[in-house]
């Protein structure tokens, strides 16, 4: 599959989880569709149940179904029909695709004389630069998620710990299942959804992708993740707070300083022209400065483990990295600045905020508050 990378875009897939497509055609469908670009002319395929909504919705591309490709009976219902059946009938026969194209619908038309060539590169590169309209959706979407940090930071300020020192809210222990529970509540009031929101205690906020299980606990670390999508654009909202009921050790004091410092150093420096890595870099230098540097203890990395960020969109991690790449930011890029420690014997500390890149520097998309809850004083 080598050649010329000037070949017609083709996409195959499911719209409300394909970011390519739904960036293409600004539709969204829980079935999947076909999608020609081929010069200034663009093609979608959709079934016949979707056709009149598609070309409401669609501006630019021509809509059809399945019975205007003359397909063999056979092709009717399968996608990889209406895909030869769409080249043909549009006299394309080479097409460039991505690397998580379908193989079956590649050796499919590769079987029928097509020649497909895959594109290592992003297939719309200029998806990384958001327009207004999908900072509005963004920024939606981050609300949503500081709504979540509301309703989390109540419920830990309300708890209170047994003699055990698990958290007990109206009676009942504070689970991290529970508390996701509360968060993915308040998206719903703007129309988002909350997926694999993480509500992770103790050790546990010691992995960075660790949900959460179980309950929570006065005096341990909770970092709690909430990355929502909106519903009606498709667009991702990002934002972690590290949170505490009651008195902390003094090392996760030590951890949150240095964590909110590196992150104010990497936003300082974040403006149009400057290279990723040198934000990673930059949260790094200053971790090592408060005497946190990252090793492998036991075969296991412990200290600043990942990226300083990622860019954010029609996808919750997409271009660009913030880690050892040589990408220069953008004006209007969307991306999360999120420096984090993580000590299997002690937890975590992540602290993240979304944010667009301006000719000037950068603008926090949604505030909420740096902080270590406390529980409620007596009155």
């Amino acid at each position: 599959m080598a050649g010329k990378l000037t070949a017609p875009i083709l996409l195959v897939g499911t719209p409300i989880y394909h970011a390519d497509l739904a960036y293409a055609t600004r539709f969204s469908a829980p079935d999947p569709v076909v999608f020609l670009r081929t010069g200034r002319h663009a093609f979608l395929v959709v079934n016949q149940m979707e056709r009149a909504r598609a070309q409401k919705t669609v501006q630019g591309i021509q809509v059809m179904t399945p019975d205007e490709l003359s397909l063999k009976p056979e092709d009717r219902h399968r996608y990889a029909g209406w895909t030869l059946g769409l080249l043909r009938k549009c006299r394309i026969r080479s097409v460039r695709v991505a690397s998580d194209f379908p193989l079956g619908i590649a050796r499919y038309l590769e079987s029928n004389g097509c020649r497909v060539v895959l594109d290592e590169s992003p297939l719309f590169p200029e998806r990384s630069v958001k327009s207004a309209r999908e900072i509005r959706f963004i920024t939606q979407a981050q609300q949503a998620a500081v709504a979540g940090l509301a309703v989390a930071q109540k419920a830990i300020q309300t708890a209170r710990a047994d003699h055990r020192g698990v958290l007990i809210l109206d009676r009942k222990p504070l689970t991290s299942e529970r508390m996701r529970k509360l968060i993915h509540t308040a998206l719903l009031d703007f129309d988002c959804l909350g997926t694999e929101t993480i509500v992770a205690g103790g050790r546990s906020s010691a992995d960075p992708h660790q949900v959460g299980h179980g309950a929570l606990r006065t005096g341990e670390p909770i970092v709690i993740d909430i990355f929502p999508r909106h519903i009606p654009s498709g667009y991702w909202g990002d934002i972690t707070r590290t949170m505490w009921h009651g008195k902390p050790a003094p090392a996760l004091i030590r951890m949150f300083n240095a964590v909110r410092a590196a992150q104010l150093a990497v936003l300082e420096k974040v403006r149009p022209g400057v290279q990723t890595r040198t934000l990673h870099q930059e949260a790094i230098r200053i971790l090592a400065e408060h005497g946190f540097v990252t090793r492998r203890v036991n075969g296991r990395a412990e200290g600043f483990i990942h990226g300083t960020g990622h860019g954010v969109g029609l996808q919750i991690h997409e271009a660009p990295s913030l880690g050892g790449g040589s990408d220069r930011l953008k004006v209007g890029q969307v991306i999360t600045v999120e420096p984090g420690l993580y000590y299997p014997t002690l937890g975590g500390v992540r602290i993240e905020d979304t944010v667009v890149v301006t000719s000037k520097g950068c603008k926090i998309l949604a505030n909420y508050p740096y902080f270590r809850a406390a529980p409620r004083k007596k009155q």
